[in-house]
């Protein structure tokens, strides 16, 4: 660094030495006016300056430019400075996998034991996107997931998101040679979080692992689920990428486990007991008996506040919940001859019995950061199973309303979500309109779905309407599909030809599939009588769709008598692509009329397409009924030009069913 400096200020101290020796004179006697010394001095003069210029840049760019704040600061967990830390530099127990029996005595989890699906779990990994362990709480799926990351992938990055937001700006700013890790995947699919689109767009280097309780896999998985960006993603999750893990070993994974126990007496215990492995490690039962059995007033409070804790994850409040909320919440759990005894201990000394580790193992509340508290998921489990001192109890009001305060804007909706599938609809609805009011344009389609259990379907149309009319799908989506799960398909009727008549086709398109997923065909028929009536540009979309109902012969032919009446060959031509669908027998009967129509027509340019487009998809039926029009017609040259196309495309029965067409046969 001295080195350096010396040379800059030579570089800089010389040149300036000769200008004022020149100025004052003192070096006259060499500068005479135009001897060469002179010039030469003036040559060297700039020279030095020029290289004075150039070490003075070379030093700008050695100095480190200011570097923005990492996207991964306070977004990630387990971070190494700003950069994402390798996955073998990770411990089990920072990626939540539990706590085992003896864990807290200095013993360090025991030896894992392979399970039967390690291999399946390895090449999902291997072929990359989403790999999901399902299973109940306690059954080893983090444990399983973690050993595989660290066997698969020990130097990738690994991210572990705080939260589905998170996730999604990490995402956008580029991730490749990444494992992201994702326990308890439904607190990840949150909008604006996980999604089908954002899985999509993640580089082939990067895999995602994730966990999920066999509860929340199956509740995204029921009819009517109003996540329904989230229920899309588990349903787009290949089969070989949903590994299943049973609570008990199976024969080969026991004998696997009696290889290790002489090691660690602990898996040896685990064998023997009825819970399940897994189970008996994490330490399931005796937390549950913790939570359940006692009669002290410390226990009265803990208990109370874990009860508190546990309705809070139950109602959809994924994040830790302070201590003065749940202090706040914990009276309305309190047995009634206990809410007013004056021998309670404070609740600082409860939420400490809360959360003192089990047998070494696991703790009934999990203690966070700033004084905050999560319930641990298998009470969770428990409880959704109707276990534990909660039962089948429901949620109680209060409780509701002091998640809705503590919820920020993006989480009200998580609330919503969770009152939904309480069915505390109004509750519901009251959440997503806040979120409505906070800016979320995909809220109000959430709002539909709500109101439409309420019975207020003419709301839900006006949604649709106004949702149509701002080319909104994910509000056009979900409002449509509440009508369906109530089925009120004449009001979907109503929203198509009123999508028809304002010409609104993304609308049309959006009904129209839910009607014929529903097997809709009479009212599918209805509309296309209408669109074609109408001379809309949707026939082909609605007849289509029609068309994946079963529709009857006498349907279809009164479609394609229809079409001819409208005069119009666009409107006959769209009517019989979109009628494609239907079985070749049906077609025969019902559809000829309107192709001997259109071959009249001159020129019969129609028809041609028609045959054009039954030879790109190689469609040899549907070319069956439309050449022999053509060929009446004396049309060869178009015959002729379709028999080169399908050589082209080598569908060679179509070739060789249009070389029986010519002026010589």
């Amino acid at each position: 660094m001295k080195s350096r400096w010396v040379r800059l200020a030579s570089a800089v101290l010389v040149p300036v030495v000769l200008l004022v020796a020149l100025w004052f004179g003192w070096l006259s006697w060499l500068v005479a006016d135009g001897g060469p010394v002179r010039k030469t001095l003036e040559a060297l003069s700039w020279l030095a300056a020029i290289v004075a210029v150039g070490f003075s840049l070379v030093e700008l760019r050695r100095r480190k430019p200011e570097v923005p704040q990492s996207v991964h600061v306070g977004r990630a967990l387990h971070l190494d400075g700003d950069k994402l830390p390798r996955v073998a530099d990770v411990s089990l127990l920072a990626l939540r996998v539990k706590r085992a029996v003896g864990t807290s005595d200095g013993q360090a989890l025991p030896r894992y034991v392979p399970r039967d699906r390690d291999e399946d779990l390895e090449w999902a990994m291997a072929s990359g996107g989403l790999v999901v362990l399902h299973g109940r709480a306690a059954a080893g799926k983090s444990r399983m997931a973690a050993e595989a990351v660290r066997r698969l992938r020990p130097g990738h990055d690994l991210l572990v998101p705080i939260d589905g937001r998170a996730l999604r700006q990490i995402v956008e700013a580029g991730l490749k040679d990444t494992v992201i890790w994702l326990d308890d995947l439904e607190r990840f699919l949150v909008p604006g979080g996980l999604d089908v689109g954002l899985l999509q767009r993640l580089d082939r280097s990067v895999c995602v692992v994730a966990t999920i309780r066999d509860h929340e896999l199956a509740t995204l998985r029921t009819e009517g689920a109003i996540n329904k960006a989230a229920a899309e993603l588990i349903a787009s999750i290949p089969p070989s990428h949903l590994i299943a893990i049973k609570q008990h070993l199976t024969e080969a994974e026991q004998e696997q486990a009696r290889l290790l126990q002489a090691g660690d007496p602990r898996i040896g215990r685990a064998l023997e007991a009825a819970e399940g492995f897994a189970e008996y490690l994490a330490a399931g039962p005796p937390m549950l008996e913790r939570w359940a059995v006692g009669d002290s007033p410390l226990f009265h409070v803990g208990q109370a506040l874990i009860s508190a804790a546990v309705d809070c994850r139950r109602a959809g409040y994924a994040r830790p919940v302070p201590g003065a909320t749940l202090a706040a919440l914990h009276r309305h759990y309190l047995p009634t001859p206990w809410c007013d005894r004056p021998d309670l201990p404070p609740v600082a000394e409860g939420l400490e019995w809360a959360a003192r580790p089990v047998l070494g193992a696991s703790s009934c509340l999990q203690p966070r950061v700033g004084d905050r508290y999560l319930a641990s998921d298998y009470l969770v489990d428990r409880a959704q199973e109707g276990a534990g001192p909660l039962g089948a109890s429901p949620i109680p009001d209060h409780l509701w309303d002091t998640l809705f305060s503590l919820s920020s804007d993006q989480d009200v909706v998580s609330i919503g979500i969770g009152a939904y599938e309480a069915s505390r609809f109004e509750f519901a609805e009251r959440c997503f309109r806040r979120a409505d009011a906070a800016g979320d344009e995909r809220a109000i389609g959430w709002v539909a779905v709500a109101i439409g259990r309420m019975g207020r379907f003419s709301e839900v149309k006006d949604i649709f309407r106004n949702a149509a009319g701002s080319g909104n799908r994910d509000v056009m989506i979900p409002a449509v599909a509440a009508l369906a799960f109530e089925g009120r398909f004449d009001d979907i009727s109503d929203l198509v030809r009123h999508a028809i008549t304002t010409g609104n086709q993304d609308a049309v398109l959006l009904a129209t599939i839910m009607l014929s997923s529903n097997g809709r065909s009479a009212e599918l028929h209805d509309l296309a009588a209408f669109a074609i009536h109408s001379g809309a540009p949707d026939v082909r979309t609605i007849t289509e769709m029609a068309a994946g109902t079963n529709l009857t012969s006498v349907q279809v032919a009164d479609l394609a008598r229809l079409s001819v009446e409208s005069g119009s060959p666009e409107v006959v031509g769209e009517t019989l692509t979109g009628l494609k669908r239907i079985a070749q027998s049906v077609k025969e009967q019902s559809l000829a009329v309107a192709f001997a129509w259109l071959a009249d027509q001159e020129p019969p340019l129609t028809l041609f397409r028609l045959a054009q487009h039954a030879v790109v998809f190689d469609d040899l039926a549907y070319l069956r009924m439309i050449v022999p029009h053509l060929a009446r017609r004396n049309r060869w040259a178009d015959i002729e030009m379709l028999r080169q196309i399908a050589a082209v495309s080598r569908h060679t029965e179509s070739v060789e069913l249009l070389r029986t067409f010519g002026p010589d046969r």
